[in-house]
């Protein structure tokens, strides 16, 4: 959760490229433990990508790369976009 609080910090201060980064991290992470608050990080995320656009929002994640591969691996990394295309498919 922490890591979903601190995107949401981020996101406040209009730090979109480091929401970007530490959202995946929430996200990836309490989905790997069942946690539904996944969502909460997935709908920062579905925000972010929204506001900045698709190009911006994947450069955003590309720069954030080496950060996330030591976290969760490349495994995780690449688990991303169907954990938000998840939460596409299943919210409102």
């Amino acid at each position: 959760m922490n890591y979903s609080y601190l995107a949401e910090a981020h996101y406040a201060l209009g730090h979109r490229e480091a929401a970007v980064c530490v959202a995946c991290l929430g996200m990836y992470l309490l989905e790997q433990i069942q946690a539904v608050e996944w969502r909460q990080a997935a709908g920062l995320l579905t925000i972010l990508q929204g506001q900045m656009g698709d190009e911006a929002f994947q450069q955003a994640k590309a720069q954030g790369r080496s950060t996330l591969i030591k976290v969760i691996g490349v495994d995780g990394y690449d688990h991303l976009p169907q954990l938000l295309t998840q939460y596409r498919e299943t919210s409102g």
